[in-house]
């Protein structure tokens, strides 16, 4: 009989949509708030998209406050920077530009991970 030296352990169902929800709205989010900074949609557009997303994540059961991965990581970072700043600070302050087109590219697969500071899931 073959016994296996490391056995990685199932993801339970709730993580699982967890995960996939995550998998599903960043790059939409990705997607708009580039979208957003470059003035091909309104802010309040992008407001509206990441406060649809938040309502959507508080239906889900969830209890771990930790990312599972730097991917989640990186949505949440982006969901709080996006949630921080106002509209003109988005489409005006370079620095703002380049962190959310920095993390929107990670989130868009286009993109080397970006180094963001510890964070919590909502």
């Amino acid at each position: 009989m073959l016994t296996l030296a490391y056995n990685h352990p199932a993801i339970p169902a709730q993580e699982r949509r967890l995960q996939q929800f995550i998998v599903d709205n960043a790059p939409i989010l990705a997607f708009n708030a580039i979208a957003t900074s470059h003035g091909d949609i309104t802010y309040i557009q992008l407001q509206n998209l990441f406060n649809h997303q938040l309502a959507q994540w508080w239906t889900l059961p969830h209890d771990n406050p930790q990312p599972a991965n730097q991917y989640e990581a990186s949505y949440w970072s982006l969901i709080q920077t996006l949630n921080g700043i106002s509209d003109y600070q988005l489409m005006g302050d370079r620095f703002i530009q380049h962190k959310v087109a920095t993390i929107s590219c990670y989130l868009l697969n286009i993109g080397p991970c970006p180094q963001i500071a510890t964070i919590n899931r909502p």
